[in-house]
């Protein structure tokens, strides 16, 4: 497996409220290196937004957003880092994927946005189509892949760029009951062997089983940890 590009950092430190209109997302916790916490939690209960808002999608109103030592927000003091400079991987729900380009293009796609090389982003890319089961699909365009292999280039997407924060946002629910558990296990043993903050999104009771700890949202609000 590709090594991280950096030592572990520390734990990740939320501790924000983001408005969104009139609905506001208030949360405090932290996740430390090499654990995958589950943000649960039912329809309209703030996760996304929550994700969106470590992710520097959103810039919360208060609080603060912290990697070890590194503020990602601070609005008191006017820091809002973008995401671009995050080291944040996010994997949406919706995949993303553009579907001009092919599989192997769009693995590759976040590597080349932090001005790596062509052939060593495809290279790394292709690495995490393979490790996903793509690698037969790599030449495809996107808009020729179904749902479950486009989610799974997502996935390397993310992997790919070696991460100090993970954060997945349903990010097995498009798989087939086949794949899902491969999946999942290359997920988790990036995690463990980089010893990164994970958080996932899911409203699969299965996925209970791979997070170390389980946070559960209600209307904007943190309501139980364990």
């Amino acid at each position: 497996m590709s090594a991280a590009a950096s030592a572990t950092v520390g734990p990740l430190a939320v501790a924000s409220t983001t408005r969104r209109g009139t609905f506001e997302v208030s949360a405090e916790f932290s996740v430390e290196p090499g654990e995958i916490v589950l943000l649960a939690g039912p329809n309209g209960s703030g996760k996304t937004s929550l994700l969106h808002t470590v992710a520097g999608l959103i810039a919360p109103a208060a609080g603060s957003i912290r990697l070890g030592t590194t503020a990602f927000d601070d609005p008191a003091r006017g820091l809002h880092v973008p995401p671009e400079d995050r080291r944040i991987a996010l994997v949406h729900q919706q995949h993303l994927l553009f579907p001009h380009l092919s599989a192997l293009e769009n693995a590759a796609f976040g590597l080349r946005a932090r001005g790596v090389s062509k052939a060593t982003a495809r290279a790394q890319g292709l690495e995490w189509l393979e490790r996903l089961g793509l690698a037969d699909r790599a030449s495809l365009r996107a808009d020729r892949l179904s749902g479950g292999q486009s989610q799974r280039v997502a996935i390397a997407r993310a992997l790919a760029t070696s991460p100090q924060v993970l954060l997945l946002d349903e990010p097995l629910a498009a798989l087939d009951v086949a794949v899902r558990t491969s999946v999942r296990d290359v997920i988790i043993s990036a995690v463990r062997e980089w010893g990164i903050p994970a958080i996932l999104v899911s409203h699969d009771p299965a996925e209970a089983e791979v997070a170390d700890r389980i946070i559960r949202l209600e209307a904007g609000r943190v309501v139980t940890g364990e």
